[in-house]
């Protein structure tokens, strides 16, 4: 909220405006976009067991390299198990994304990327974990559903073997794969030779899968 302030100085009457730091941090991290200016969906994803913090900032303002990790570019914690969040970010297209999560209350160190993103894409910004080391991906959103049937991407965690109905393929860490479709939630898709239970799921839907050695450790919808 802006307060004036008057102050006459030699019969002259001064106008000072005072704006609150939050406005001001709103307005420079657009400032200057011009027409390249647009605005992104991210659907934020917590696939690890830590609470974490998420942050976001276009990486350079008139040259100047900006530190994402401060406070003025935190956009919203996440639990261990959140379903996710959904926030619109503001962005340039002739520059990049730095995207930084990290954990609360444990220390495990943190991480930082720099990613370039299109114009009127959904985005997916993936917190997940390799033991006690976390990692962040982020790929568009995508849907493919079908009636009477669970469409499924599967994001690998570890190298894994994976079973859809009769169709077999191996994932290696960090990896993504296409969509995949059952009509059995009990016994359609298995990891590392176990079943993974899809009977909570609704037919009709797309969802994303995040897995490990130990099978599901992650279910979200996609988009």
């Amino acid at each position: 909220m802006n307060t004036l302030k008057l102050i006459t100085l030699s019969g002259v009457l001064v106008l000072l405006v005072a704006c609150d730091s939050d406005e001001v941090a709103e307005k420079l991290e657009t400032a200057n976009f011009g027409s390249d200016f647009y605005k992104n969906d991210y659907q934020l994803l917590n696939a690890t067991d830590y609470e974490l913090d998420y942050h976001i900032a276009n990486v350079k303002l008139n040259g100047d390299e900006r530190d994402v990790a401060d406070q003025e570019y935190y956009i919203a914690t996440l639990v261990t198990g959140s379903q996710s969040q959904n926030i619109e970010h503001e962005s340039n297209a002739l520059r990049e994304l730095s995207v930084y999560v990290v954990a609360r209350n444990v220390y495990v160190p943190d991480i930082q990327n720099k990613v370039e993103v299109s114009k009127d894409k959904n985005y997916n910004l993936l917190a997940w974990q390799q033991g006690e080391q976390l990692k962040l991906n982020m790929f568009k959103q995508k849907r493919d559903n079908k009636a009477n049937a669970l469409a499924i991407r599967v994001f690998a965690t570890q190298t894994i073997d994976v079973k859809f109905n009769n169709k077999q393929f191996i994932l290696d860490a960090g990896e993504l794969s296409a969509f995949n479709f059952t009509e059995h939630c009990v016994d359609g898709l298995t990891v590392e030779g176990q079943k993974v239970d899809l009977c909570d799921l609704s037919f009709g839907r797309s969802y994303l899968l995040v897995a490990g050695k130990s099978g599901k450790q992650f279910i979200f919808n996609e988009g």
